[in-house]
C-alpha cells in the first residue's frame, strides 16, 4: 500500500507536539478545485462537505470556535468540530451553536493544536444513542464496511486533509490525549505498539500501516464510553495536504 512522507526539519528523539502557535494562519490552497470546496456555503443549518458547502468566514460569524469540519464519506458524520477556549468540557454539554444541550459538539481539547499538526488530534463525540454525531462510528466494526470505507476529510481554512483509516476497536476507555507523553518519540512509540501490539475480537486494522512512525500526522475519532468501560475509535492517518501546510519540526539534540 502506498504511503505518504512529510519532510521534517532536523533528526532527534523529541516529537514536538505540533507546527506553529495554536490558530496559526493556514495558507490559500493553490488548487481551484480545493478553493470551490471550501469558498461555498449557507451556514451550520445547511453545510455539508458532501455537498461541497464549507464556508469559514459564514461558520465563524455564527460559532467563532469552529475551526474545522469532519466529513467521513459512508457514515453520517459531517459536522463542524470545534475547540473551547474556556473548558475542555464545554462541548460535552453544548451544541455547535454554542447553545446549552446535551447532543454536545465534536470538538478537540485544548492540548491539541488546532491547524491537525500533533502526532494525535483526538476529536470527541458523543455515541451512546443512534442519533448521537458519533454514532456511526460503529458502522466500522463490520469488517466488510471497514474494508470498503477507508477514508475520511478534514477540512480547514483554506486546506483540505486527507486521512487513511488504519485501524477501528473498542479502547481501553482512558484518555487517550493523556495515556503518553505524545512530545517525546517514547511516547508516540508507545501509543503505536498500543494499537498494533494488542490483537483482540472485533480490532479492525488494514494491512500496510505496520510501520507508522512518530513522523505521522495521526487523527483519532474518539466515541464516548460505551460499554464495559471501553470507548470505541476509528484512527487515520494523514496521506494527503493539499495546501502543503503539515508539518512538525523534529529538534536535534
Amino acid at each position: 500500500m502506498r504511503k505518504y512522507t512529510y519532510a521534517l526539519i532536523g533528526v532527534l528523539l523529541i516529537c514536538l507536539s505540533g507546527c506553529g502557535k495554536q490558530g496559526t494562519q493556514i495558507n490559500e490552497p493553490e488548487s481551484k478545485e480545493t478553493e470551490a470546496v471550501i469558498e461555498e456555503g449557507v451556514g451550520l443549518s445547511g453545510e455539508s462537505a458532501k455537498d461541497g458547502h464549507i464556508n469559514f468566514e459564514v461558520l465563524q460569524k455564527e460559532n467563532p470556535e469552529i475551526f474545522a469540519w469532519l466529513y467521513v464519506p459512508g457514515t453520517d458524520i459531517d459536522y463542524p468540530v470545534l475547540q473551547s477556549a474556556v473548558s475542555d468540557e464545554y462541548y460535552k454539554t453544548h451544541t455547535q451553536e454554542g447553545k446549552e444541550g446535551q447532543a454536545g459538539a465534536l470538538y478537540t481539547e485544548m492540548p491539541n493544536m488546532m491547524n491537525m499538526c500533533d502526532f494525535n488530534t483526538i476529536i470527541h463525540g458523543k455515541d451512546m444513542e443512534d442519533d448521537s454525531l458519533f454514532a456511526s462510528l460503529h458502522q466500522f466494526e463490520d469488517s466488510e464496511f471497514f474494508d470498503k470505507n477507508d477514508k475520511f476529510y478534514i477540512y480547514l481554512p483554506g486546506n483540505v486533509l486527507t486521512y487513511e483509516i488504519f485501524a477501528a476497536y473498542y479502547d481501553e476507555g482512558s484518555d487517550i490525549l493523556r495515556r503518553y507523553d505524545y512530545t517525546t518519540y517514547e511516547g508516540c512509540i508507545d501509543y503505536l505498539q498500543q494499537i498494533y501490539g494488542l490483537r483482540e475480537m472485533g480490532k479492525n486494522l488494514r494491512e500496510g500501516w505496520e510501520d507508522l512512525t512518530p513522523y505521522h500526522f495521526l487523527v483519532t475519532l474518539n466515541g464516548d464510553i460505551r460499554e464495559e468501560a471501553k470507548q470505541y475509535v476509528v484512527l487515520g492517518v494523514l496521506i494527503e495536504d493539499a495546501a502543503g501546510n503539515i508539518d512538525r519540526v523534529i529538534l536535534e539534540d
